[in-house]
């Protein structure tokens, strides 16, 4: 009997291999992306690349396929062998962690410049944060909720009560806990378990924001950029003499990231230096540092993350792909991306597993068929778009406005 290369093992294995699995994947979702353009509703619905804030809307494209990629192996693991683990392959672990580490930068870099300003309409602030995070959510709520009814045989194995307040804290972005769903273990692999980093979320805009806001009052903007700067310094420092940081306190450091570009990017010395060729080749050839890390965890990836970060905002481009409508559209349609693409493989993975295909397909054929997974979640993020997350984020404008005239004498 002829032996099958399992190529899906040897990219779980192999740092440049599952790197150049990335960037095809990457390349062909951009291609992809271009046909999309085509379609009026899409095209018109993107948004206009500009200077400002340099290559972020793009960049938001390949966290998003990044964490989509790291899942993909992972859930495929997980319904082979029964695990949901991280990699022996640093970059699929980085394209998991690194990239939501890039995202959190992202809130904080955004919320700094908000928060920071002479006066903030906190109503405006929560409404805009609730329109543009909760319709989508909790949609995708629902429907994990009836796949584990459905998996479940549509028995309660739980009292009523019980699943209600499962439901509750579910929605309320898990911050109250993500339990276990009617007894289905592990129910979160339904969704690839990314609702834990919008707890995260949520806890800046709750607490990280307001904090912001009164040290704004006392202290002045360069003030705020040097103390902002030596306490990341100092940080970093000591993740290198512990050798490593996780949860809570690792998480916080991505948003003093943010938060301390931000300031970097607003200074004309910083935003000069972040802006030069030379910082973007040094960010972009510190990205080769990652394949020797097994994980985001150490000094070294997160200096390595603010780089690319800072690069980014810069302008890096990456030969200007990262500026051409069909990748700020992958960047427009991150958010459902990063909430769709869960259901999606744990739907092709269960069919493929229940109609005893998948040994099949820890061939070149998983691989192939990547493509089509990275396409289909692309059709419903850009539905999700165009037709759940610009109306509702509109709305929010509205009721913000409407309230804010209304208060006015």
């Amino acid at each position: 009997m002829i032996q099958i290369v399992n190529t899906l093992e040897t990219i779980h294995e192999s740092a440049l291999l599952s790197a150049a699995m990335f960037v095809a994947f990457f390349g062909f979702l951009l291609i992809f992306s271009e046909v999309i353009q085509k379609i009026d509703i899409f095209r018109q619905s993107t948004t206009v690349s500009s200077d400002r804030y340099g290559s972020l809307d793009g960049l938001r494209g390949i966290l998003a396929f990044g964490v989509v990629t790291h899942h993909a192996l992972t859930a495929y693991i997980y319904f082979t062998t029964g695990a949901w683990d991280w990699s022996r392959n640093p970059v699929l672990n980085h394209l998991g962690q690194t990239t939501v580490a890039i995202f959190f930068m992202i809130t904080g870099f955004l919320f700094t410049e908000k928060c920071t300003a002479r006066s903030l309409n906190w109503r405006s602030l929560y409404i805009s944060r609730i329109a543009r995070l909760a319709p989508l959510y909790s949609i995708v709520v629902v429907i994990v909720f009836a796949a584990v009814l459905a998996l479940s045989d549509f028995t309660l194995r739980v009292p009523p009560a019980e699943l209600l307040k499962q439901f509750v804290q579910w929605l309320a972005f898990v911050c109250l806990g993500r339990p276990d769903i009617n007894g289905m273990a592990m129910s979160w692999t339904l969704i690839a378990g990314v609702n834990w980093s919008l707890k995260f979320e949520w806890a800046f805009y709750l607490f990280g924001v307001p904090l912001l806001f009164a040290v704004s009052r006392v202290l002045s903007r360069e003030s705020m950029f040097v103390g902002s700067l030596g306490l990341l310094a100092a940080a970093i420092v000591l993740v290198g003499i512990r050798g490593e940081l996780d949860g809570t306190p690792l998480y916080m450091l991505h948003f003093l990231c943010g938060i301390t570009s931000a300031f970097i990017y607003e200074n004309k010395l910083g935003r000069s230096m972040i802006s030069s060729r030379i910082f973007h080749l040094l960010a972009a050839s510190s990205a080769i540092l990652l394949g020797f890390v097994p994980n985001s965890h150490n000094a070294l990836a997160l200096v390595v993350a603010l780089l690319i970060f800072l690069a980014s905002i810069g302008g890096l481009s990456i030969f200007g792909i990262l500026k051409r409508p069909s990748a700020v559209w992958l960047g427009d349609i991150s958010y459902g991306v990063y909430l769709i693409h869960g259901l999606i493989l744990y739907a092709t993975l269960y069919a493929l597993k229940e109609h005893g295909l998948l040994p099949y397909f820890g061939s070149p054929l998983f691989i192939g068929i990547l493509p089509t997974i990275g396409a289909v979640v692309t059709i419903l993020a850009s539905l999700s778009y165009v037709y759940i997350e610009k109306p509702m984020i509109a709305l929010g404008r509205s009721l913000a406005k409407r309230k804010t005239v209304g208060a006015q004498p």
